[in-house]
């Protein structure tokens, strides 16, 4: 009878422990609401879609390697799906990570980190979000919550364990900030508002105290950050160790330099001068700009062909331009010449675009550089439609391989290249890390006191070191269940003793 009872109870145990697990890994699963895996059409192992795949626009030449790509999931002023997703060079889909059923809720800045993770800046609940992503099998493999850092658009790994990112407050303290993985400290921010000759409250436009709208920042060389401010139309680079500005890229309200942009790429020429190509948003365009002396001159511009507020830019290294396309949704590859030579549709409204193998920012040759420029308008994009959209849409959310990078590109991904040195003027850094030299700490207010929500410690191969759960937490009510079988174990145990 004892035997009996403890078999019976331990079967049950068995039994709800996998399900709780299975509960767990289906969420990121290519879910429209978060409430369940959708049945999709998907791949097998040898990544044949056939002609169903409704989200392949203009194809005239194939890369050589995949293609990564953040959703950041709105529609209107409606809540869609927030994604990452994989596309092979013809436009096949590899898989699809479903950041909404995940528990998030915005995806924006991607990169592939030196040990082949996806480096991710999502929301969930109003928390800024960093996380690893495995790319083989589409899981959450570490991460950071920063529960005072507000809507992070960007985050980059620097000098190996430093997070470069931005914070839009929404209280009125907008900054910059360097959170050190080693420490668990904040050693280093710049708060907007304590550099009002250069960002007033009474710029930037109606934006209430998310004022400045500081949407991207990347370390160009060591000791300058450059941010990308855009509610007053400027790209600047800042100075450490002074915080004074090195140079400055527009002006407030001047549209015809920059509008509101995003994602600015620094790209050092030949002879060494700043380049700067940039989303262009709301001015729906491409531009690049070189640094002469102390004013920059526009190189080139592509426009027109449905471009429609970018939102991303990369230079590659064939000279060609991969775009985000934010209200065309859709991936494009452009020549210097504006030919679109590679489409992929991204509802809805992409934010990052990365081609595996190529670096994190541009890596490729300024137009002057390449002898090319001027003004040039796109050609050759698909005749699609909303309907198309729609149907890209649908697929993606229904697509059950959860996989980003393809075994053949693995070997590609880690390794990205650095900055280059130059930036138009002088190098005035004191330190490889843009400190004093004293101890590392550089912070506006001097406390370092903003932290992330996290565990000590490194996990393996992985850069943020905070392990969870794959694809999300196990439900809670798996985890009831899971409670319940062992208390009753617990108590048949004792009875049993008693008897």
């Amino acid at each position: 009878m004892r035997r009996t009872v403890l078999s019976t109870l331990l079967v049950a145990l068995l039994l709800v422990v996998p399900v709780a697990g299975a509960t767990g890994g289906v969420a990121a699963v290519g879910d429209r609401s978060g409430a369940g895996a959708t049945p999709g059409i998907g791949i097998g192992a040898t990544g044949f879609q056939g002609a169903s795949n409704p989200c392949v626009g203009t194809i005239e030449r194939t890369p050589d390697r995949t293609t990564l790509f953040s959703i950041q999931g709105a529609r209107g002023g409606g809540k869609t799906s927030a994604m990452v997703v994989g596309a092979r060079p013809n436009g096949s889909i590899v898989g699809v990570h479903n950041d909404t059923a995940a528990g998030r809720w915005w995806s924006y800045d991607i990169d592939v980190l030196d040990n082949g993770n996806v480096l991710q800046a999502t929301t969930d609940n109003r928390d800024t979000l960093i996380e690893e992503i495995d790319p083989e099998t589409g899981e959450h493999v570490s991460e950071r919550r920063f529960e005072n850092v507000y809507d992070t658009h960007d985050v980059d790994l620097i000098n190996g364990d430093e997070l470069l990112m931005n914070d839009m407050s929404q209280d009125g303290e907008d900054r910059v900030l360097i959170y050190n993985l080693t420490r668990e400290a904040v050693t280093w921010e710049y708060y907007f508002a304590n550099y009002s000759e250069h960002y007033p409250k009474s710029g930037g436009g109606e934006f209430g105290e998310d004022w400045t709208h500081n949407n991207d920042v990347e370390q160009i060389r060591d000791g300058v950050v450059m941010v990308s401010v855009r509610n007053f139309d400027t790209v600047v680079a800042i100075d450490r160790d002074t915080k004074e500005l090195v140079w400055q890229l527009g002006a407030d309200d001047d549209t015809s330099i920059l509008h509101e942009q995003h994602n600015p790429d620094f790209i050092a020429s030949e002879d060494g001068s700043a380049t700067v190509i940039v989303a262009d948003s709301l001015n729906d365009r491409v531009v690049e700009y070189e640094r002469e002396g102390d004013s920059w001159n526009r190189t080139w511009v592509v426009r027109g062909g449905r471009l429609s507020e970018p939102r991303d830019a990369d230079r590659l290294p064939n000279g060609n331009t991969l775009i985000a396309d934010r209200r065309a949704h859709r991936i494009v590859e452009v020549t210097p010449d504006g030919e679109v030579v590679w489409e992929v549709y991204s509802p809805w409204q992409p934010y990052d675009v990365e081609r595996i193998g190529t670096g994190d920012e541009s890596s490729g040759p300024t137009m002057a550089d390449a002898g090319q420029g001027g003004v040039v308008e796109s050609t050759g994009a698909a005749d699609f439609d909303t309907a198309d959209i729609e149907a890209c849409y649908d697929y993606l959310t229904g697509f059950e391989s959860t996989r980003l990078i393809p075994e053949e590109d693995l070997g590609a991904v880690g390794g990205s290249p650095t900055a280059t040195e130059g930036d138009g003027s002088d190098d005035t850094s004191s330190g490889a890390d843009g400190s004093d030299g004293a101890d590392g700490d550089d912070t506006d207010d001097g406390d370092g006191g903003d932290g992330a929500d996290t565990e000590s410690g490194s996990n393996g191969d992985s850069v943020l070191g905070t392990p969870t759960s794959g694809s999300g937490p196990t439900p809670l009510g798996a985890v009831l269940a899971v409670v319940a079988v062992v208390a009753a174990v617990v108590g048949a145990v004792a009875r049993l003793r008693r008897d």
